[in-house]
């Protein structure tokens, strides 16, 4: 065989073969736009024997006079052992502390299970009596342990048909990892800020060990008719 045949050869083997997620990403793993569909979680139609999602609820209070700027919630992998952590799991950044909306959960737990149960998120809710604070924009950005990394920035926008002026269900699919931050661009001042995270799906291998799916998908929460977001590249 001439080189130049070699060439050819070599190049035709290169071209056929099959990397198989070598780039470290699960295919589609950092969709963020996801489809029109939001893994069922948009209220579109569904299997009966499928559960209604229910919300993980992450609260921020702000003891600061001043507007904190770049405020960042979940990211286990670097959160987590944080040395802000309280006794009753709340987690304590400057002037504004973390906590679970749920009473029989701690945000450092629910942390933990971020990073052992990864899930995706179908419709997130955020609520605020301090005005504007539900329309600052929330950036969300991941990476995975090669070091390639995704962001995205949402802009709530109040629907106009609704009639509470104090929150804004964005309608948004993306995962949650250990990884995963939420970023707010400022939590203004001495505002409270509540987040419900409605899953459309979740992981957890433990149903495994009784011969059911490691992945369990979530219907609608249904607390919503529709919202309008707009999305920065």
């Amino acid at each position: 065989m001439n080189s130049i045949s070699r060439y050819i050869a070599d190049a035709k083997a290169q071209t056929m073969e099959s990397f198989s997620n070598a780039d470290g990403f699960i295919d589609d793993d950092f969709n963020f736009t996801g489809d029109d569909f939001f893994r069922n979680a948009n209220g579109a139609s569904m299997q009966q024997n499928v559960q209604t999602s229910q919300p993980y609820i992450v609260t921020v209070t702000s003891t600061d006079p001043a507007a904190v700027p770049n405020f960042e919630i979940l990211g286990a992998y670097q959160y987590l052992n944080d040395a802000g952590f309280q006794p009753n799991g709340d987690l304590v950044i400057g002037l504004v502390t973390i906590s679970s909306g749920i009473p029989s959960v701690t945000y450092r737990e629910f942390l933990y299970q971020s990073m052992n149960s990864p899930f995706s998120i179908g419709l997130t809710y955020v609520q605020s009596q301090t005005s504007n604070q539900i329309l600052e924009t929330i950036s969300i950005n991941t990476r995975d342990a090669n070091g390639n990394t995704a962001q995205k920035t949402i802009v709530p926008t109040i629907d106009p048909y609704q009639n509470q002026s104090d929150v804004v269900a964005i309608k948004y699919n993306y995962r949650i990892d250990g990884f995963t931050k939420l970023i707010i661009r400022q939590v203004l001042a001495n505002a409270v800020i509540r987040v419900n995270f409605y899953p459309a799906d979740n992981i957890n291998i433990a149903r495994a060990l009784g011969g059911d799916a490691v992945s369990r998908q979530f219907g609608a929460p249904r607390v919503t008719g529709g919202q309008t977001i707009q999305i920065k590249a």
